[in-house]
């Protein structure tokens, strides 16, 4: 509301005025007291608005996590140590316990021992191949040469440079070079086999290891995501057989709460409410991301839920909260401030000033906020109305307008 220059002043001596008119009337009677000489009334005047009321409603809720996990072993065993405390923030991949793991360690040990002697006879039986690859390849050039010097003296036998005896020396050569590839042949033959089933045995090896170092990561239980420990079910000594802890991912928070059937109607996915955390001095707005389809049998509520739009320090989930919805909303109507109407004998009216006293206009409301009502009938858009000293007037009270066109 916004008082005019001389409002203050006339406000000093308004109860003067109110206490001199209740004198004379006690004592003479309303109608022996002149006109000029009755009690006026201070008012401040404000305009009848266009405009849209929405009727809040209320009611309490939780903050939560929008996700609540529950944070389990991937190897069932027996627990060896917790390593967090409820209220603890975690980092994704973080240690939150380990299993006992002793057993899996010896056997991954023996494995990488075992693919350790795998790998070191592949590489021996790499090297032999190589050998074997180079004394073929010694032979086949023997055999070349063997084979042309043979052709070479068939030639000379024919033309009688050489004796028999030669030619027979230069076939037993060549047969002998033969008899050497074929040799060096099957040596890389079967160096080449037993490399292969080395390998297939490091294969196995390798995958040994792998199968040893997940069942031994298994045991170690990590965070899945960022978040605050809420809840912590298992303790070291104990089987790990369900979650171990319960973490909730507080990159989001969100508001639990329970709406009776009849504001149910009100409320829809995607509209945007006001939350108050009073143990956080902070109020933000939420968006509802869902509503429940049907009401808890015990209850007869309906369960609803709405993220935070914003993010305030010092929120935490398990925090109790005042959530403010919207229900009845009227648009495009005539409003008035809400303290302007006064109820006089179960009849809502409003003062109006005609020729300097107050006239009681019925009206009819309808919704209503904190500050402002909708006026139905009985008042336009625009009508001076008074917002202020209303609760002292009767109907035909003399009137002082202090201040025109406020606001209430």
């Amino acid at each position: 509301m916004t008082w005019g220059r001389n409002t203050l002043r006339h406000i000093a001596y308004i109860n003067l005025l109110v206490f001199l008119a209740a004198f004379l009337l006690a004592g003479c009677g309303r109608g022996s007291v002149p006109e000029a000489q009755e009690a006026r009334v201070a008012v401040v005047l404000g305009r009848a608005e266009r405009g849209e009321v929405v009727k809040e409603a209320s009611t309490t809720g939780t903050i939560q996590g929008a996700e609540e996990i529950n944070v389990v072993a991937l190897a069932t065993g027996r627990i060896a140590a917790v390593y967090v405390q409820v209220g603890d923030r975690v980092r994704k991949g973080d240690l939150i316990a380990e299993l006992e793991n002793d057993d899996i360690r010896a056997r991954l040990d023996q494995a990488r021992a075992g693919l350790e002697q795998v790998r070191a006879a592949r590489e021996q039986l790499q090297a032999a191949r190589e050998q074997a690859q180079a004394g073929l390849r010694q032979a086949e050039a023997n055999a070349a040469t063997a084979e042309a010097n043979l052709e070479r003296m068939k030639s000379l036998f024919e033309a009688g440079a050489v004796s028999q005896q030669q030619l027979e020396q230069a076939q037993t050569a060549w047969e002998v070079s033969q008899a050497q590839v074929e040799a060096a042949r099957a040596s890389l033959k079967s160096v080449e086999a037993q490399l292969a089933g080395t390998e297939a045995q490091a294969a196995s090896a390798e995958a040994g290891v792998r199968q040893a170092e997940v069942a031994l990561e298994n045991t170690y239980v990590r965070a899945p995501r960022d978040g605050v420990i809420s809840a912590r079910l298992l303790e070291p000594g104990e089987i790990a057989q369900g979650p171990i802890v319960v973490l909730v991912a507080d990159e989001r928070l969100e508001v639990a709460f329970q709406v009776t059937e009849q504001d149910i109607v009100y409320l829809k996915q995607g509209q945007e409410i006001r939350v108050e955390v009073p143990a956080a001095g902070a109020e933000v707005k939420g968006t509802i991301t869902s509503v429940s389809p049907a009401a808890d049998q015990r209850t007869r509520t309906y369960a609803v839920k709405a993220a935070l739009q914003t993010e305030k320090e010092g929120i935490k989930p398990g925090m109790t909260a005042t959530v403010y919805y919207p229900t009845l909303r009227a648009e495009n109507v005539v409003v008035v401030p809400k303290n302007a109407v006064i109820n006089r004998d179960g009849q809502d009216i409003v003062y109006t000033v005609e020729d300097g006293r107050a006239v009681g206009r019925p009206v009819k409301t309808g919704v209503a906020d904190g500050s402002r009502v909708e006026i139905k009938e009985g008042l336009s858009e625009g009508e001076a109305i008074v917002v202020k000293g209303q609760d002292f007037l009767s109907e035909g009270q003399p009137v002082e307008v202090v201040d025109e066109g406020a606001q209430g």
